[in-house]
């Protein structure tokens, strides 16, 4: 009998040890009848506590693969029994086993869970990052079938980098922005998230280093990690990331990539003032470390004018820029684009017909008539009053019901509100008791790389809730949060929580 166990692995030690064994019986290299080493001794020579492997063999036993015998001890029992015959025909494969690296590197936090609760009518969600479906941009849909039908190019299928027509409905789109570039330098994909993967992809290797702002945009995380990448942070300041640290960074680790959202960050709402993007170009160009730019928010400006994106200030070609149609237009939309050297158009879109060939071709068809026909400037103002109304609505709501302690930024665009807790109270136990009452937010912990940083925030979402319940959700959470002060009142104070210098 042979087992190996892994305590870096997040499988418990236990159902390492059951699985092993298991494995073993059934192939027939441990024999029926083999009589197994005491708890004691077992958990002596694999080093680990005597209750491990006492969990162990209780599964085993369950299992029908292990029996006890006074003045026998634990013996192995296979084939002899149609109940085991049955067990070993059903078993499924040890998957744990047989996963790749790319999977044992994802990060385990589940988005599913919160955009399935935003889809329950009895739910109150301020967590998942989606538009409003209240005022849906009827005029981007109308006639779009009768089009398609009648015109026999209408269901074409796209090439790999978006339709050549909607490219340079993109590229003359990016020009109004401040942002000089060619067709060949667009490429359409499903979503920012997917042109994330592709620069993750297309730069990076197991151990290479990837500088993001922490807090971050937590899917980001989730991609580098799952490349194998190193992934170092950059505090952020009220006015954007730390660029001292970030050049500190640079100077001694040599990165692959910085990662930067620097207009209306997701999820603490800060702008990135122009002193630092001078700056953060001016790094990136010396150190010769391409800058991924994820810009879904800044045309969600509530005051002045829309700042226009770090990619229009880059005369060294550094800067890949990352939007979306989804934050904008219809969260389900599922539609972005990518806009950099073409050089790196052109490998990304190798990298991308290995996974998927090309963008939805129904919604390229809808974005490039919106904004061909105007509408889509009409829209984006229309929605630009709606969520200040609802940012504002939220704050009010915030500052009437609040406990004590907490406190939140104002963002000038975008979708969030980044909340600091009340000293000793817990994100994640938070989120917890108030989805039990009806309400479901974002805790911070996936936002920074050590979890424990984010465990004193959370992150409310203003778009998506029906107005009519942006308050009364508030207040349920506030009362949330007062129950759970009250309940810890008395009890041992938790470990006080890093202060964020954006608060």
């Amino acid at each position: 009998m042979q087992i190996q166990i892994d305590k870096s692995k997040k499988t418990p030690l236990y159902r390492q040890i059951t699985e092993q064994i298991q494995a073993q019986i059934i192939s027939g290299e441990i024999p029926d009848g083999f009589q197994f080493p005491s708890e004691r001794q077992l958990a002596d020579t694999l080093g680990v506590n005597r209750t491990t492997v006492l969990n162990a063999y209780k599964e085993l036993k369950a299992d029908g693969l292990l029996a006890s015998h006074v003045g026998r001890g634990t013996t192995a029992i296979r084939g002899t029994d149609q109940k085991i015959r049955k067990t070993d025909s059903r078993r499924e494969p040890m998957w744990e086993y047989l996963f790749s690296d790319y999977l044992k590197n994802r990060d385990t936090f589940d988005v599913n869970k919160y955009l399935e609760m935003a889809n329950q009518k009895d739910v109150i969600s301020f967590a998942a990052g989606i538009a409003s479906f209240e005022n849906p941009p009827v005029r981007a849909f109308k006639g779009i079938e009768h089009e398609l039908l009648s015109n026999p190019k209408g269901m074409l299928v796209s090439p790999v980098a978006g339709f050549s027509s909607l490219r340079k409905v993109m590229a003359s789109y990016m020009q109004k922005r401040s942002c000089f570039c060619h067709p060949s330098e667009i490429m359409l994909v499903s979503g920012a998230q997917e042109g994330i993967d592709l620069a993750a992809r297309a730069f990076l290797n197991p151990g290479d280093i990837v500088l993001i702002e922490e807090p971050s945009f937590f899917p980001a995380i989730q991609s580098f990690r799952s490349m194998g990448a190193r992934l170092m942070a950059v505090p952020m300041e009220h006015d954007g990331m730390d660029v001292r640290i970030l050049e500190q960074l640079l100077m001694r680790y040599h990165p692959k990539l910085i990662y930067t959202m620097p207009t209306y960050h997701n999820p603490c709402g800060v702008t990135m003032s122009t002193a630092k993007r001078v700056r953060l170009l001016e790094l990136a160009a010396k150190y010769s470390v391409p800058v991924l730019e994820d810009d879904p928010y800044s045309e969600l400006s509530f005051e002045g004018q829309t700042t226009a994106p770090l990619k229009s200030m880059d005369t060294n070609g550094n800067v890949i820029y990352l939007s979306s149609f989804s934050k904008t237009i219809y969260p389900g939309l599922r539609l972005g684009w990518i806009c950099a050297d073409r050089k790196l158009i052109h490998h990304f879109s190798g990298i991308r017909q290995l996974i998927d060939l090309h963008s939805c071709c129904i919604s390229q068809q809808i974005v490039e008539r919106f904004i061909v026909n105007g509408e889509m400037e009409k829209y984006v103002e229309f929605i630009r009053k709606e969520y200040r109304e609802r940012r504002d609505m939220m704050v009010e709501a915030l500052n009437r019901y609040a406990p004590r302690g907490l406190s939140w930024n104002i963002p000038n665009g975008g979708y969030y509100l980044w909340c600091r807790l009340p000293d000793g109270l817990s994100a994640d136990q938070l989120a917890s008791q108030a989805a039990k009452n009806g309400v479901a937010i974002l805790p911070g912990m996936p936002a920074y790389l050590t979890k424990q940083k984010g465990e004193g925030y959370i992150r409310l979402n203003y778009t998506f809730p029906p107005r009519d319940r942006i308050v009364r959700g508030v207040k349920i959470l506030c009362d949330v949060m007062r129950e759970l002060i009250t309940a810890h009142a008395e009890s041992d104070p938790l470990t006080e929580n890093e202060i964020n210098p954006i608060l």
